[in-house]
């Protein structure tokens, strides 16, 4: 290729332009459409040299193209999605060419290596990631269900934690806020997928180490992935239900700064901070500071919503081919623990007797109370030694430190409402690790892109727990009639708590074929090996387990020239139940899952719009369950799920966009120790769950400026534990609506409403949860 053959696309001053690492940044608000149209567009607004050639990008479409960006980041956006690529000139002009071509000008190559979590995203639909198999992969090639939320859809959403990030997900369903506030306890078709199951990733590695180590902070996450179903291949030790991967926010290459102010009901005031850039004109360290600082009340008095988050980064490319991130965070929480209560305490029970009320307090102030400090550190590294190998190298340290005291429902005697104590203190660690080389080559009509790693987790769960368990250690008790708080007395509740010590290792082997650039097939394979001591406090016996387990995924897809991607895939999970319970201490069978699923993606040519549907069959044999009154584990037979998923994602316009999602869920006892358990529905999972939200800028009406949002989430029937209520858990439906308004491209307002319409709702799985009430917000930030 000679440069004479590149057109130039001039706009504004044809003077050559040096480009530096503190490039300035423009306000791009540019549609989806063709690469040339957008990359002329680009080359208006800021004024600086485009050059293409027309038969490069004839055909291509881009993505919406929106926010504060640099040129050069805006032509990057542009091109996701296509076999293009962005060079600079030695004049500054930027250039667009084939990856791979030859360029005969003296050109730098810019961002040729990135982070295997970090995107490019525009608008609500994600082109790519990592997540479903550990590389950059379109999402149209992967053969298995992903669901991605973007960093614009949690911007429009205004979502406050990880729950509210994925509750228009279809699949995904989770515990009320009271309860989120304290862990990320989430289901994924039917299992639980929680922070107790490993299942809760940070930048595609393990993070907490059990359930109650705090939950994800949503304002440090740049996007989350969902990668549904049986997943071991590539993570390890999982739920069968999948896993949820939350990237952190990185380091940038142009200046991001922002500040926001929030204020809402009950009390609610909010600070944040997003900072980043370049650190040196050479543009080989860039940073990212992000912090949070919370203070809050509920819908129940006592308890508080309270957060102090920061998250420093720093990332250093010495090279174009040679990356090193650094990330870090520190997060405190001070809130209270939502206590579990039967179906029979609640205002939805038609048994006599005295109820808990919707937004009543039944602990103790200045008793009741959950505390937890959660600390990271951690590296990213990747290095490309040529065109067709990288290495990847990721490791990081997590420590929490919790302290949670509440008093926990009963039953009722007369008007008084009988109490047990509950007192905790835990601490946990883990190291987590991820080494892999990702080489790529081609034979003739057959392309192969191979990925061999070993990864390694280790973790401490060091939990003391003082739970009374007989009459003469019960609290004092509570006259619901007369609600009047007295204070606690002594806890005498033995320790029952435990110090688990756990470590897991596997090898894992990924080939993904193209053939003839329409069939992919995925095949891996993976052997894992675990092993646990866990001593029991009460009586200090030891259990120890080692386990192994080998683990396969299979998959085929089909690229069709219409956009059609129909695929099909089996795949396999291993999760060893590394649990404590002061009965049987460590001696539960690992769990083991396998999938069958059938879907369908289909982008129609010419659009940015994502549309996906899958069917499957998943079952999980050696199935574990927590009887949250008892605080004990039982395990049984096996356990299957069936279902449809629907999901949509589109930036339908320049001014539109859409979320939608359908899920039916049928899970099902299939074996178990007990006879009358067989055929029953699992606890806390509807049949049926759909949601909708859109968000359109007013632009029609010459307010292009105010953007209005709208959702709505309905969640089906659900069953409890049968021996409590052998009835029906009542559908609802949630109304979330949100408007904002760009004074200037620095200035914005946002008012948000989540339940806008107040409706009241019960949560039950084995135990029941009053539902979130109205929330209120409004924010102003600003941007420079």
């Amino acid at each position: 290729m000679h440069p004479n053959l590149l057109l130039p696309v001039f706009a504004g001053c044809l003077a050559s332009f040096t480009l530096q690492a503190a490039e300035t940044v423009y306000d791009f608000n540019l549609p989806a459409g063709a690469v040339g149209a957008t990359l002329i567009g680009i080359g208006q607004v800021s004024g600086q040299q485009v050059l293409f050639i027309p038969a490069d990008v004839a055909g291509r479409q881009a993505p919406g193209v929106r926010g504060l960006l640099s040129a050069r980041e805006a032509v990057r956006q542009s091109l996701v999605g296509t076999d293009l690529s962005v060079l600079v000139t030695a004049s500054g002009a930027l250039s667009v060419q084939r990856t791979g071509d030859g360029l005969t000008l003296d050109a730098t190559t810019i961002n040729a290596i990135r982070q295997s979590g970090e995107t490019a995203d525009a608008g609500y639909v994600a082109q790519r990631s990592s997540v479903g198999t550990k590389t950059r992969t379109e999402l149209v090639k992967v053969p298995q269900s992903v669901s991605v939320v973007t960093r614009e859809e949690l911007n429009t959403r205004k979502s406050d934690n990880l729950s509210d990030a994925l509750k228009y997900t279809p699949g995904f369903s989770s515990q009320p806020a009271s309860f989120s506030r304290t862990a990320d306890d989430y289901t994924l078709r039917g299992f639980n997928v929680g922070a107790g199951t490993g299942g809760i990733l940070r930048d595609g590695m393990k993070l907490q180490s059990n359930p109650y180590d705090g939950s994800v902070e949503a304002y440090g996450l740049e996007r989350v992935e969902v990668l549904k179903g049986a997943s071991s291949v590539l993570y390890g030790q999982l739920s069968p239900g999948g896993m949820i991967n939350t990237v952190s926010k990185r380091p940038t290459d142009t200046p991001l700064h922002e500040i926001g102010l929030e204020l809402g009901n009950y009390d609610r005031r909010q600070y944040t901070i997003d900072l980043g850039g370049p650190l040196d004109d050479q543009g080989e360290f860039s940073y990212r500071l992000t912090g949070l600082w919370r203070d809050s009340g509920t819908q129940v008095d006592h308890v508080d919503d309270d957060r102090r988050y920061i998250a420093p980064a720093v990332t250093w490319k010495p090279d174009d081919d040679t990356s090193l991130t650094v990330l870090a965070s520190h997060q405190d929480t001070y809130t209270g623990f939502s206590p579990p209560m039967s179906y029979a305490l609640s205002s939805y029970s038609n048994t006599a007797g005295y109820k808990i009320g919707r937004n009543q307090f039944v602990g103790e102030p200045g008793y009741d109370h959950f505390t937890n400090r959660m600390d990271t550190l951690g590296y990213l590294f990747e290095h490309r030694f040529n065109d067709n190998l990288a290495v990847n190298h990721s490791l990081r340290y997590f420590q929490a430190n919790t302290n949670w005291d509440y008093l926990i429902p009963v039953s009722v005697s007369g008007s008084r409402l009988l109490r047990r104590y509950s007192a905790r203190e835990e601490r946990s660690t883990g190291w987590t690790s991820d080494n892999n080389l990702n080489f790529t080559f081609d034979s003739g009509r057959w392309q192969h892109d191979l990925v061999l790693g070993v990864d390694y987790y280790h973790k401490t769960y060091d939990s003391h727990r003082f739970i009374s368990s007989t009459v003469a250690q019960l609290a004092p008790p509570l006259n619901l009639a007369n609600p009047q708080y007295t204070g606690v007395g002594a806890n005498t509740a033995a320790d029952t708590g435990s110090d688990l010590h756990s470590s897991q290792a596997g090898i894992y082997l990924q080939d993904q074929i193209t053939f003839d650039d329409k069939w992919v097939l995925l095949l891996g394979g993976r052997q894992d090996w675990a092993e646990s001591v866990t001593t029991t406090f009460a009586t200090e016996a030891r259990a120890t387990r080692n386990d192994k387990k080998a683990t396969g995924r299979v998959g085929l897809v089909y690229l069709a020239d219409n956009g059609l991607a129909p695929y099909i895939s089996y795949s396999q999970s291993f999760q060893p139940a590394s649990v404590s319970n002061p009965a049987f201490g460590n001696a539960f069978a690992p769990l083991e899952g396998e999938q069958y699923e059938i879907g369908l993606r289909y982008q129609p040519p010419g659009t940015d719009t994502l549309l996906s549907a899958a069917v499957y069959q998943l079952d999980q044999d050696n199935s574990l369950s927590l009887d949250s009154l008892t605080n004990t584990y039982v395990q049984y037979g096996k356990t299957r799920s069936k279902g449809l998923e629907l999901e949509a994602k589109g930036n339908l316009t320049e001014n539109l966009q859409l979320s939608a999602g359908y899920a039916y869920t049928d899970t099902h006892v299939l074996e178990d120790k007990t006879a009358s358990n067989v055929g029953k529905r699992i606890e806390g999972v509807p049949y049926n769950t759909a949601s909708l939200w859109a968000s359109y800028r007013l632009a029609s009406l010459g307010l292009e400026r105010l953007r209005v949002g709208a959702g709505a989430r309905y969640i089906g029937t659900t069953r409890t534990t049968p021996s409590v209520y052998d009835g029906k858990i009542p559908a609802y439906t949630l109304v979330d609506a949100l408007v904002s308004y760009d004074l200037d491209s620095h200035w914005q307002l946002q008012a948000k409403a989540q339940n806008l319409f107040d409706r009241k709702y019960l949560y039950c799985n084995t135990t029941c949860r009053y539902g979130d009430e109205r929330s209120l917000i409004g924010s102003v930030t600003y941007k420079w």
